[in-house]
């Protein structure tokens, strides 16, 4: 079987492509990586591109029902707990969709859990204070 200088031409050029393309595909890594998919309070962990963080526990302790849980010392056994919990998550829920609509972000996620991607590329803001301001 002999092989022509453009079939030669072809497969080598083929080679050349497909022993690149990896190369090209790495380059364009995102600014952002999710470092914890545990604690992302809206959006999806694996498509998004402009993140912020918070820290909820210091959204939870301006809410309400949260404050009652704890000045009462409530825990998961008492069934009183579970209404209040369901009401401070339901809160707290709401005003991370808030932040994320007026400012169009697609992911909110715990402080650490988002980390940059790449050189250049300041870390996701923190908005804490922001959705503390949202809350009801």
């Amino acid at each position: 079987m002999a092989t022509t200088p453009n079939a030669l031409f072809v497969v080598l050029t083929a080679l050349f492509a497909l022993a690149h393309a990896p190369q090209r595909a790495c380059a364009d890594v995102g600014d952002y990586r999710l470092v914890d998919g545990g604690v992302v309070y809206h959006g999806n962990g694996r498509l998004f591109s402009k993140p912020c963080v918070i820290q909820a526990d210091r959204v939870y302790r301006q809410i309400a029902e949260y404050r009652e849980i704890l000045d009462k010392g409530l825990t998961d056994k008492d069934v009183r707990y579970h209404f209040l919990m369901k009401k401070a998550s339901e809160k707290f829920l709401e005003s991370v969709r808030q932040l994320a609509k007026e400012l169009d972000l697609d992911l909110v996620a715990e402080v650490g859990a988002v980390k940059v991607g790449r050189r250049g590329v300041e870390a996701p803001a923190d908005r804490t204070d922001d959705v503390i301001s949202r809350l009801r």
